[in-house]
Formats: C-alpha cells, structure tokens, sequence
C-alpha cells in the first residue's frame, strides 16, 4: 500500500528571477515608471506599476519572470521536516546536511557552487520570503531515506556568502512543491550589462 512521503521546508527563502522583457515592451514600461514617478528598476516591484500599466498580458512581476533560482537559506530559522504516512520520520536543519556529525552521513546530498559574477545581462528581481517555503509530496510503497536526495547550492551573492537547499528527488525522481504559505519581506529588482 503507497503512503505519502511529505517533506516541508520552514524558513527564510531567497529568490532570483530573471524578467523577460523584449525590445518592443520597454519604451511602454518606462513610460508607466515615468507617470508613476519612480526609476525603473524601483517601478517594477510597486504595487500600483500594473495597474497603470493596464495590459491583460501583465497583471504582475511573475507575467514577466522567464526564469528563476530559488532556495531554503541555511541560517538559525530553517527546519527540513520529514514524514512517512502519519509518522514522523525526521527534523533536522540544514547544517545537518552540509556538515554531518556522525561518522557516515545520514542523508543523500550533492553540493553545486554558484559563480554569480556569470549571470547575463538583463534585469533581474531579488526576493526574500518566510513561512512555510515550501510542501513536497510522493507516493511511495516502501519508503528508504537512503534514496532521498538533497541538492544543496553554495552561492557568493551580493558578497554574502549562502548556503541553499534548492531541489529534492526520491528515487531519481524530482518532488514538485505542492503548497507554499510565505510572507515575502523583501524585494528588489537590480540590473546586469
């Protein structure tokens, strides 16, 4: 019989996305900026940008995110929480992960770096979010933590070192977020090139 394996992740989450706008669309959205009375960079993140706007295409910032990186930040707020069914397997942070204290780690990882001195020219948008980041399910018969994988990424951003859970796979498998309750405190759009 298939249980469901959840896993959520509790804490302070950063996003990166890269917006697509094309050579048509910008002389309009500097024309809105210009009749909200703010630079560009700072219009896109106001609330009242899209409304000025007016276009059904674009009733927010995600109409023109193309692409984006985002990850649980390992500080003293994250939480993994693993469950099988109704029982709960395991609760640990993130340090957990990166720097195990037991003679064999207990978890699956794979650790990437992230070189953001190569990202392309564009405009991108930098948010930071916290709650419940995000709820990740599969159906599963027999449930081995040994085939749950975790995808760790370090990344020196804004000259700030961070260390980010970004992705988990069972099985080769990668988990989809089914549910997300954050609260976004941060955001701010910059630009490359």
């Amino acid at each position: 019989m298939e249980k469901i394996v959840r896993v959520k992740l509790f804490g302070e989450a950063l996003k990166l996305h890269k917006l697509k706008i094309d050579v048509g669309l910008m002389p309009i959205l500097i024309q809105v900026a210009n009749k909200i009375k703010l630079p560009l960079l700072e219009a896109l993140t106001d609330i009242e940008f899209f409304r000025v706007l007016n276009m059904k295409e674009f009733q927010s910032l995600n109409d023109l995110t193309s692409s984006t990186f985002s990850g649980l930040i390992n500080n003293y707020r994250n939480q993994v929480e693993i469950t099988y069914g109704r029982k709960r397997i395991a609760k640990f942070n993130i340090d957990t992960l990166l720097y195990p204290t037991t003679l064999f780690p207990l978890y699956n990882t794979q650790v990437n770096f992230i070189n953001t001195r190569n990202l392309s020219t564009g405009i991108y948008v930098e948010e930071r979010e916290i709650g419940l980041i995000g709820t990740y399910e599969i159906a599963v018969g027999n449930f081995q933590i040994d085939v749950l994988q975790f995808y760790l990424t370090k990344i020196n951003y804004s000259s700030v070192p961070y260390e980010l859970l970004n992705a988990i796979t069972y099985n080769n498998q990668k988990l989809i977020c089914l549910k997300s309750d954050t609260l976004l405190n941060r955001q701010i759009a910059f630009s490359i090139g």
